[in-house]
């Protein structure tokens, strides 16, 4: 038999006896550990936005109000170029036609309605107020939503991480020093909840209301929370 084989035997036929060994004596040392959830949160000021808005066309035909809006649509999009924002950072999301009818007895065609759905990533914020003003005198008449967010994202969830981290190490040795122990090496670390969390705590709004009336901007981007939690067992000596 070839040596390799016999050796690779020999030991896997070790192991099982050890295993069995432990299970029934339970003599098997355990190491002496302490385990503690370290948390950490950072706060960041979005320095991004997600613009999500319509155009919408009505007219008694069909073709009529698509070239409406598709006129409206082109327009938008030119003057939405021009303020800076990339190709790449415009997307439109949905285009939906169809007919409208009156909520009478017995329902009358009133004609057809089409509308285009684009949200656009806005990467300078101080351009936001001078935009959807330029915009809604495009054509925009329906603004559906404004999300502030990071751009970034990744180095605040791995700095929350580190964080994170030290306040477990640091709940660890202070526990283990009221037991009068000391923490050694790392012997577990486990993410809570597989990735940083992020909640994001932005009051942000949109108002058909003049900039004199808020006295100054109309949106407030507000922060960002990006929260980690960590789970850490240490050796105790």
């Amino acid at each position: 038999m070839n040596r390799k084989l016999v050796v690779g035997a020999l030991k896997s036929i070790f192991i099982i006896a050890m295993v069995q060994s432990c299970a029934a004596q339970s003599t098997c040392p355990q190491p002496r550990l302490i385990s503690v959830v370290g948390t950490a949160e950072i706060m960041a000021t979005p320095d991004e936005a997600v613009v999500s808005f319509g155009v919408e066309s009505r007219d008694k035909v069909l073709t009529v109000a698509k070239s409406q809006n598709d006129a409206r649509v082109k327009k938008v999009m030119t003057l939405t170029r021009a303020s800076g924002v990339e190709q790449k950072d415009i997307k439109t999301s949905t285009l939906r036609m169809g007919p409208e009818y009156s909520d009478e007895k017995i329902p009358r065609l009133l004609g057809y309605d089409v509308s285009q759905t684009i949200a656009i990533t806005l990467k300078d914020l101080s351009k936001y107020e001078g935009l959807m003003t330029q915009l809604l005198e495009a054509g925009v008449n329906r603004v559906d939503g404004l999300n502030f967010r990071l751009s970034e994202l990744r180095k605040y969830r791995d700095d929350a991480r580190s964080k994170a981290i030290a306040a477990a190490k640091e709940k660890a040795t202070a526990m283990a020093t009221d037991l009068g122990q000391t923490i050694g090496k790392p012997w577990a670390i486990t993410e809570e909840g597989g990735e940083a969390e992020v909640a994001n705590f932005v009051e942000a709004f949109w108002q058909r209301r003049s900039n004199a009336e808020l006295g100054g901007s109309t949106v407030a981007p507000g922060q960002v929370t990006v929260r980690s939690s960590v789970r850490v067992s240490f050796q105790l000596e």
